[in-house]
């Protein structure tokens, strides 16, 4: 290949990738509004267990978790399909980070439900346990966009996760519940106050 025809074929990979990267960008600040959702729900859920779990609401945790994630489920579905009828092409970055997040969801899920009802995770075990799954999430999806930002979200998951494991306490429900408001909601929020303007693609290497 002639130099001429490198350097042309570098800079159409330039093109491909700076593409990628602002779709990515472009995909992850759409999908705040599923972190505000999720965030908020999961919030509410966490508190609303902690406090039937002691006995000031007159219900089960069980009843709690079931309704806040059949709510969450049934506005996440039909929001995600509407994103992507509206799109105009099915993105590579939308698919995966899609599945990153779907991903991370089940996994909740399980240790959540499977790992309460059958006694393999004491309660404040399942609690903290379920920083592990998101700090994951965030971490793979800083390999796409917001890097810095992304990793320091899934170092904060990390380590409320490790803290709540080695030395759990009556009010990890009430700690998680302010982890999903401030690190995922919160976040959720600015990519959609960001996404009106232009961002700085990084290539990295």
């Amino acid at each position: 290949m002639s130099e001429s025809g490198a350097g042309s074929q570098v800079r159409e990979d330039l093109a491909i990738i700076r593409h990628l990267m602002e779709d990515a960008r472009e995909t992850v600040a759409n999908n705040g509004w599923h972190l505000v959702l999720w965030g908020g729900v999961l919030a509410a859920a966490e508190a609303l267990g902690h406090w039937a779990d002691t006995g000031v609401l007159p219900v089960s945790s069980s009843a709690v978790w079931g309704t806040a994630i059949g709510v969450g489920w049934a506005i996440s579905i039909p929001l995600q399909r509407w994103r992507r009828e509206q799109a105009e092409v099915d993105s590579l970055a939308e698919r995966i980070l899609a599945a990153i997040w779907v991903g991370c969801g089940l996994g909740l899920m399980l240790v959540g439900f499977c790992g309460s009802w059958t006694g393999t995770l004491a309660g404040s075990a399942a609690l903290a346990a379920k920083a592990v799954p998101i700090g994951t999430a965030f971490f793979a999806s800083s390999s796409f966009c917001h890097r810095v930002p992304f990793r320091v979200l899934a170092a904060a998951w990390w380590t409320v996760g490790g803290v709540m494991l080695i030395r759990p306490t009556l009010a990890t429900g009430l700690v998680m519940s302010a982890g999903f408001l401030l690190l995922m909601a919160g976040p959720g929020l600015l990519l959609r106050r960001r996404s009106s303007g232009r961002t700085r693609i990084e290539i990295v290497s």
